[in-house]
């Protein structure tokens, strides 16, 4: 979908704005969310000092924005701008350190950084580009402005953990509604590219290194923790001891309507009043069928509180009200839980189980709300696949790990005489054959190239 707000960014050789706890960026994105009025007066504790936040903004109002060090000097402040556009002023020594240029809509148009004598030396823009937004960077020592793209996602933790810790080649870094995202040019690009192939490389070799060098027993390795739920419990749903709803009410909250245009992002400074690109349309929404259980006009045939959130179940009920048959369970958000078959109000028979964001994390067989039998589990971690048998929640016995781009990690084989044998493709067209016995304990192991074969 790409990037649709910016709720803040900065230039990172000049600007050391903490995004992650910037309250600014955390009172626009909660804004952005529904649009409704927020209005505070709070103490921020930052770099030991306290400063006094006070603040409002709604739609079709300039933003109020003060802060003040103890004593009332002013760090940051609003003036007003032409066609109903405003600055938030920032400063440092009591002189102009930078200033953010905002839309009468509160969109962010473009964020200027001042030199000794307060002019503007270096800013930054957003440009609308095929599938997304860049940032554009101007700077008085350039001879041209430079165009900043969105660093290429990493989805495997390990390697995005090394990212974050040692890559600093980047111009700026934003706030979005995608998250936090570092803005490179092309050439930091090549350099970001360079840097994970090498990182992957090396965690690939620890991996690998792992695998030879560990003695640990064989069910230590087949039950990985990337596809523990309670350890992706920040990105997964469990249920499992949901308590009846009893007094649902759901609020009759009408939505305002948001005018929005195709207006091009540099047609913005010329004095137009509508508003820029990131403002969300109001297309009508596709319809949902009209048997589809999620239509917010059917009514649940129970509702269940879990962690202080409320979940929606449609399908069978048992004389005493607990689901059980073919159901399922979904989210405020209308997400699916889990569907699939129920017994005495756990899942138990065949069903399919999602993480918060929509995507699958289990499909197969349940036992009383635990993976138990044969199933497909999506590690939330790496995206890797463990195709096979469960046993209480865990792959044990045989089974299959993919990776997240389809390459053969390894292959688990429960053998006659009650061994196991464990097969791991090395990313070096490498075989480990390692031979276990019935409590897990390493009998012995062949290492086989499979490029000399």
């Amino acid at each position: 979908m790409g990037i649709q707000y910016f709720y803040n960014f900065c230039l990172t050789q000049v600007d050391d704005t903490d995004l992650n706890s910037d309250i600014l960026t955390a009172v626009r994105k909660s804004y952005f969310s529904d649009f409704e009025r927020i209005r505070d007066r709070i103490t921020y504790d930052s770099e030991g000092i306290s400063l006094l936040y006070d603040y409002c903004i709604e739609r079709n109002k300039p933003l109020q924005w003060t802060v003040k060090r103890p004593g009332g000097a002013v760090v940051q402040e609003v003036l007003p701008s032409d066609n109903g556009k405003y600055y938030l002023c920032c400063y440092q020594e009591d002189k102009l350190f930078k200033r953010l240029l905002f839309s009468k809509f509160h969109t962010l148009l473009k964020v200027e950084y001042m030199d000794e004598n307060g002019a503007v030396c270096r800013s930054l823009e957003p440009r609308k580009i095929q599938g997304g937004l860049c940032l554009l960077y101007k700077d008085n020592a350039l001879e041209e402005p430079v165009a900043l793209f969105a660093a290429p996602e990493v989805s495997e933790k390990p390697v995005r953990e090394e990212l974050n810790a040692a890559f600093t080649d980047y111009t700026a870094i934003a706030s979005t509604d995608e998250g936090v995202i570092w803005f490179l040019s092309d050439s930091q690009l090549s350099h970001y590219r360079e840097f994970v192939d090498l990182v992957r490389t090396g965690v690939a070799q620890m991996i690998e290194k792992s695998y030879v060098d560990d003695a640990a027993p064989l069910y230590e390795k087949i039950n990985a923790k990337d596809f523990n739920i309670k350890r992706n419990l920040s990105a997964s749903l469990d249920i499992a001891d949901a308590k009846p709803f009893i007094t649902p009410a759901v609020p009759d909250v009408p939505i305002e309507d948001v005018m929005a245009t195709d207006q091009s992002f540099a047609d913005i400074d010329n004095g137009s009043d509508q508003e820029p690109f990131d403002v969300p349309k109001t297309e009508n929404p596709e319809e949902t069928p009209k048997d589809d259980p999620t239509d917010k006009a059917a009514k649940p045939d129970k509702q269940i509180m879990a962690d202080g959130a409320v979940y929606s179940y449609y399908g069978e009920l048992d004389d005493n009200n607990n689901r059980s048959g073919y159901g399922r369970t979904v989210t405020d958000l209308g997400r699916t839980a889990y569907e699939g078959e129920y017994r005495n109000d756990k899942r138990s028979g065949k069903g399919a189980y999602y993480y918060m964001d929509g995507t699958l994390c289990y499909s197969g067989d349940w036992s009383e709300n635990v993976r138990h039998g044969v199933g497909v589990g999506i590690s939330a971690k790496d995206g890797s696949m463990h195709i096979g048998k469960w046993v209480n929640n865990k792959p044990e016995g045989n089974g299959v790990r993919v990776a997240a781009d389809g390459n053969v990690k390894f292959v688990c084989k429960e053998l006659s005489d009650g061994t196991t044998a464990l097969m791991n493709y090395l990313d070096n067209d490498t075989v480990v054959i390692t031979k276990y016995d019935k409590s897990g304990a390493r009998i012995s192991e062949k290492i086989i190239s499979l490029a000399n074969e």
